[in-house]
């Protein structure tokens, strides 16, 4: 059976830090404009992108579309051990926050974690 949701994927290293996410596909719980479970992905993706570029300073490559529905959000090479290390918590936060939507809604949300090479960050 597929799934006609939200997928979030978490992008993570061999080491256990993450270093990006992306967000595709509508969640279909409700119509547009009243959706709240798309609502609530949305503000806790879209902060946690805020978080990373204008709290950390870390340097960020992000992708937005509205059609389809995508916000990519990876570390772009050039980012430093220290905002690598103070990012795992706005990174770990939106994990957790996204697994209790996970757990309301699971026909609606789906996360997954990909794993990524060791010596790359994009």
């Amino acid at each position: 059976m597929s799934f006609h949701g939200t997928t979030v994927t978490f992008f993570r290293r061999s080491d256990g830090a993450y270093v990006g996410y992306r967000t595709e596909g509508h969640t279909g719980y409700a119509r547009a404009g009243v959706d709240i479970v798309c609502a609530a992905v949305s503000a806790l993706t879209q902060s946690t992108l805020n978080g990373l570029e204008n709290v950390l300073c870390a340097p960020v490559r992000a992708r937005i579309s509205d059609r389809p529905a995508l916000l990519e959000v990876e570390f772009k090479p050039d980012v430093t051990p220290s905002q690598l290390s103070q990012a795992q918590l706005l990174l770990v936060t939106l994990l957790e926050g996204l697994r209790a939507i996970e757990r309301g809604y699971p026909r609606n949300v789906r996360i997954i974690i990909e794993e990524r090479r060791e010596n790359t960050c994009s």
